[in-house]
Parts: structure tokens; sequence; C-alpha cells
């Protein structure tokens, strides 16, 4: 089974760096970009929680690629943040999914015809790889860290995961 590649948003790099959870994005797709904005907004401050282990993660495992202009980018950066908004143009441009979580950005992900995951997507793959045993447990590492997901989407998780009776 081939695996996808993603460019990847702020938002679910943050919230997995919070659970100690970014090596899960090596199992769960074959390669990650990273637009220079994305890196810029999580790392810019090292004293931001997992600033330094997002760094290193990129480093070591992701290509970062320059800012972009072109008709997707003009078009999103007017309702979406800048990473958000290159984000997109890069996936646009490189073919392939963007991992984001949040929901305008989706939103404009699925307009532009590109493949969307999100970082729950992201949990049930690794449980289903074999990576980790249980999703309940980085979900909470995430929340306490800071990342904000609504009960009715977490309840949903863990019933795809088979963590509820």
């Amino acid at each position: 089974m081939s695996r996808p590649v993603v460019v990847a948003d702020s938002g679910p790099l943050i919230a997995l760096a919070g659970g100690g959870l970014l090596e899960l994005l090596v199992t769960v797709f074959d390669a990650i970009h990273v637009a220079q904005a994305v890196l810029d907004e999580t790392t810019a401050d090292r004293s931001r929680r997992g600033a330094a282990e997002i760094a290193a993660f990129v480093q070591a495992h992701a290509q970062v690629h320059p800012g972009r202009a072109d008709a997707v980018y003009a078009a999103a950066v007017s309702h979406l943040d800048e990473g958000e908004a290159q984000a997109l143009s890069l996936a646009r441009a490189l073919g392939c999914g963007v991992l984001i979580d949040e929901r305008r950005g989706r939103q404009a992900a699925v307009r532009e015809g590109l493949p969307v995951f999100g970082v729950l997507g992201v949990l049930l793959q690794a449980k289903r790889l074999g990576r980790i045993e249980l999703v309940g447990p980085a979900l909470k590492r995430m929340q306490a860290n800071g990342y904000r997901m609504s009960p009715r989407l977490i309840e949903a998780t863990l019933q795809l995961a088979e963590e509820v009776g």
C-alpha cells in the first residue's frame, strides 16, 4: 500500500509536537513538505512549546519550500492566514494532499480539489499501522498541551478507533 505525500500546515505540526507524536507523520506519509511560512510560524519563537521539536523534525524529515505567489495563494490569503495559504498553494503545485485542521483551511483545500488529511486521521492511521496502541492517550496528551477538539469529534474518533464501548 502506498502512502500519501502531504504538505503540512502549522496546526497539525503544533498539535503533534505537543503530544510528542511528530514521528507518526513519517509512518503515515511517504513524504512531508513544509512551506517556509509554516516553518516560520511554528519555530520563530523557540521558547514556544514544541518549536524546537518541530524544527528538528522538519530538518530531519521534511522538505522546506520557499514562499509562493501564484493564483491559489492569492485567492487563499484573502481569507486564510499566511501559512495556510502557502500550504494550499504548495500542495496544488506538488499535486499532493494537505495536512490541515483549521475548518476554513480544510474547506479551501476541498474547493481546490486537494486531498485533505487531519491530525486525528493521522492518529487513526498510526493505530491501524501498529505504530500506536491507543488513540485516546494521544488525544489526551494533545489536549493537555492546548490542542482544542470538540467533544463530538473526540467521540467520533474514539469510535473509529474502536476505543469506546
